[in-house]
């Protein structure tokens, strides 16, 4: 019995150890398994970080390339402005005021000048053209002649209207490009005088663009400077603003009336004698014309008392 029970419980032992053996190996299956399958996981995460970064990459030069094809829009501005120097010496000023422009590789547009009575110049006044680069520096050389009383300077942004009329221009020349096209396939006369119409319209359209782009390109390439020498002693002409409102309307109104009447009574002054002429003569023969037509309505009634 003792052997009976011995072997029995070495056979439940046995059982027991074999079953601990297998738990163990399929726990180790599963972490295996869990573990193998998180690795996978783990190498597609660091593959898509990678691809992500690659993407990012990549997509940062294409950034820039577009943001450096880009093309840049040079300004376009209009300077003008003006300039008031006082001289000893206007004449000699004057003639370094265009020494220093044609230095400058600037021409002068106009000039008026104004003398005293011995025919000295007092006053001189220049319009100047003067490349916009170097409108700044003409101003500071000018104000050396002499003491500067008076600048004033403006300038105005045009690079929108530059912009819009060489649009214009390109589409109208690719337009008379589809005209010309349309006038070598045209078959009939009517189709022939129809296409040429609009041509010529649009060449004429395209000259007009061309002539203010050339103005434009111009106005922007030369600045206008206004300057005026004058003596010292002497104020400079200033032109005042017209008066606004009701005063000025019914002084202007005023005005146009009195020029308008002394006209009329300068044109009613001016006929006036050839009035009294042409009244001196034809008094005269009108009333000997009505003498003429009475005369022979009497020379009818005269006539039978004559023959009686």
């Amino acid at each position: 019995m003792r052997r009976i029970k011995t072997a029995a419980a070495g056979v439940a032992l046995l059982g027991m150890v074999l079953l601990a053996g297998c738990s163990g190996e399929s726990g180790d299956n599963a972490g295996e398994s869990t573990s193998g399958a998180a690795a996978p996981a783990d190498r597609q995460a660091t593959g898509s970080g990678e691809a992500a970064d690659g993407k990012s990459s990549g997509s940062a030069p294409q950034g820039q390339d577009k943001q450096a094809e880009q093309p840049t829009i040079t300004r376009a501005i209009i300077k003008t402005g003006s300039l008031t120097i006082e001289a000893d010496d206007v004449d000699a000023q004057r003639q370094k005021a265009i020494t220093v422009i044609t230095g400058l590789k600037g021409q002068v547009s106009s000039e008026d000048t104004g003398s005293d009575d011995d025919g000295k110049i007092t006053r001189a006044n220049l319009v100047l053209k003067v490349p916009t680069s170097s409108y700044e520096t003409a101003i500071q050389r000018l104000s050396e002649l002499g003491k500067r009383m008076q600048i004033h300077q403006e300038s105005s942004d045009v690079t929108e209207q530059v912009v819009d009329v060489e649009s214009r221009i390109s589409s109208q020349r690719a337009s008379l490009e589809r005209m010309r096209t349309l006038l070598a396939k045209a078959n009939t006369i009517g189709e022939i005088v129809s296409v040429e119409t609009e041509l010529t319209r649009r060449e004429a359209d395209l000259e007009s663009l061309l002539a203010k782009q050339k103005n434009l390109a111009l106005q922007t390439e030369l600045a206008t400077l206004a300057l005026t020498l004058t003596a010292k002693g002497e104020e400079p002409v200033v032109e005042e603003d017209p008066d606004r409102g009701f005063l000025a309307g019914l002084k202007g109104g005023w005005d146009a009336f009195t020029t308008t009447f002394s006209a009329l009574a300068t044109a009613f002054g001016a006929v006036l004698p050839f009035l009294v002429l042409l009244a001196l003569i034809g008094v005269p023969l009108w009333r000997f014309r009505n003498r003429l037509r009475r005369q022979p309505a009497l020379a009818p009634s005269q006539a039978p008392d004559s023959g009686q």
